[in-house]
C-alpha cells in the first residue's frame, strides 16, 4: 500500500479523512487528487476562498445587504427531485466519491473461510461470491524470499517508479491510453470512487489472512521503503493498480483503433506497479498474484453494477500453488479472459494453475443509481477512435 518514509501518510488517517478533505492523500492511494479533477477533494464543505477572506466578507455583509427583507411567501428555490441521480451533479466532487463509495461497499461482505487452506471469500449478501483467495502457507512465502533479494539491485533504476507510485497509480495507465483529467474528468473521478471502495475491500482480506511481511522473515530485505503497518496478501498496489486496468480497458475500449495492444499494455503497466512492491522489500511476488486477481474480480463487479453488461466473472487465487514463482506480466496475460491462470514455478520445474474463474449471477441487483449515472458519464468521454474503411 502506499506508505512511504518518504511520506508518512498512514492507511489509518485515509488522507485525513477526519476533514473529508484530502481525500487526494488517502493513505495507500496517496495523492489521488493530482490525478485531475478533484484535487484534494476540498476540506469537505469549504468553498475555495482563503481564511483570510472571513474578515473581508464580514465587511462586505454588513456594508451591502441593507435592510432585511425575507418573507416566507416570497418564490423558493424549486425542489430537488427525490432519490435522483442527476442529483450527483448539484454536489461537489468528495461527496459524489462518498455516495459512490458507499453504494458500492453496502452491497459487499469478506467473510473469513476457515479449512485448509484458510480462505476470505468476497462476495454479496446473498452469499454469491465474486472472488477468493486462498491463504499460502509458510512454505510458499519462504521460497520467495529469495526474489526480494534478485529485486534489490534494481532499486536504482525503479526508485522514481517506486515513489511515484506512493502517491499516483494513475498517470502510468495515462501514458497507454489519451487519458487527460481536463477531457476525462468523470472517468477520474469513476476511477478515484472504485478505489475507495475497494481501498475497504482489500484492508479487511489483509486483516483476515494475516499474512507477514518480507522483512519479518530476513533482517536482510531492508526495505527502500517503510513497511506498510498491515498484511502482505493482497497487495494493494497489485488489486489498485489492476482495478484501473480492468476499468479503463471497459472505457476505452470502442475508443481503440487497436484494443488488443492496448489492454496489453494496460496489463503491463499493472503488472510492472504491482513488481515494484517487490523491488521495494515490502511485498511478495504471490502477494502480487492475489492482488491482481482480487483487483481484477472487483472492477468487474464494480462494472457489473454500473450496467455494463458481460463482466460477471471473477477469480479463485489458490495462492499456496504459487509456489516458488515470481510475479510478471506473464503471470497474468490472460487475466482479462476466462481459462485457469498458470505460472511456471522454477523451485519445481513445471508449470502450476494459481486461479481458477469464478463465474456468478447477480440474482438481484444492486440498486446502484449513483454509481449507474457516473459510469454512463465517464463512458460518453470516449468516443470511438476507429476510421471508417475507405469505400472504392
Amino acid at each position: 500500500m502506499t506508505t512511504s518514509s518518504f511520506s508518512s501518510v498512514q492507511h489509518g488517517q485515509h488522507g485525513q479523512h477526519g476533514q473529508h478533505g484530502q481525500h487526494g492523500q488517502h493513505g495507500q492511494h496517496g495523492q489521488h487528487g493530482q490525478h485531475g479533477q478533484h484535487g484534494q477533494h476540498g476540506q469537505h464543505g469549504q468553498t475555495g476562498a482563503p481564511p483570510s477572506a472571513a474578515s473581508a466578507l464580514i465587511m462586505a455583509h454588513a456594508t451591502t445587504v441593507g435592510p432585511w427583507t425575507w418573507n416566507a411567501s416570497d418564490p423558493q428555490p424549486k425542489p430537488l427531485p427525490f432519490n435522483d441521480p442527476a442529483n450527483l451533479h448539484t454536489w461537489s466532487a468528495d461527496v459524489r466519491v462518498m455516495i459512490i463509495v458507499q453504494e458500492i461497499a453496502a452491497t459487499l461482505a469478506v467473510r473469513p473461510i476457515s479449512g485448509t487452506p484458510d480462505a476470505v471469500s468476497v462476495g454479496l449478501h446473498d452469499g454469491t461470491e465474486i472472488a477468493r483467495l486462498d491463504r499460502p502457507g509458510g512454505d510458499t512465502f519462504a521460497k520467495q524470499l529469495n526474489y526480494l533479494e534478485y529485486y534489490a539491485d534494481q532499486r536504482s533504476e525503479r526508485t522514481a517508479e517506486i515513489l511515484d507510485q506512493l502517491a499516483d497509480l494513475i498517470t502510468p495507465f495515462g501514458a497507454v491510453l489519451p487519458l487527460h483529467p481536463g477531457r476525462h474528468r468523470w472517468t477520474y473521478e469513476l476511477i478515484q470512487t472504485a478505489l475507495e471502495a475497494v481501498s475497504l475491500i482489500e484492508m479487511q482480506c489483509k486483516h483476515l489472512l494475516a499474512c507477514r511481511r518480507p522483512n519479518e522473515y530476513s533482517a536482510q530485505i531492508q526495505p527502500m521503503i517503510q513497511t506498510p503497518g498491515h498484511g502482505t496478501l493482497p497487495s494493494g498496489h497489485a488489486t489498485e493498480a489492476f482495478l484501473v486496468a480492468t476499468i479503463l480497458r471497459d472505457l476505452s475500449h470502442q475508443a481503440q483503433h487497436r484494443p488488443h495492444l492496448a489492454n496489453e499494455q494496460l496489463l503491463r503497466q499493472a503488472a510492472r506497479i504491482a513488481q515494484n512492491r517487490t523491488a521495494a522489500g515490502v511485498h511478495f511476488p504471490v502477494d502480487s498474484a492475489a492482488g491482481a486477481t482480487l483487483g481484477v474480480s472487483l472492477g468487474r463487479y464494480i462494472l457489473e453494477m454500473a450496467g455494463s453488461a458481460g463482466h460477471a466473472h471473477g477469480w479463485h487465487c489458490a495462492s499456496d500453488a504459487y509456489g516458488g514463482a515470481d510475479f510478471t506480466y506473464e503471470s497474468v496475460a490472460g487475466i482479462f479472459g476466462s481459462d485457469p491462470l498458470d505460472v511456471a514455478d522454477p523451485s519445481t520445474h513445471a508449470s502450476v494453475t494459481y486461479a481458477t474463474p469464478v463465474s456468478y449471477t447477480l440474482q438481484t441487483h444492486p440498486a446502484t443509481l449513483a454509481l449507474t449515472q457516473l459510469y454512463k458519464l465517464a463512458k460518453g468521454e470516449w468516443t470511438t477512435g476507429v476510421a471508417p474503411t475507405a469505400q472504392g
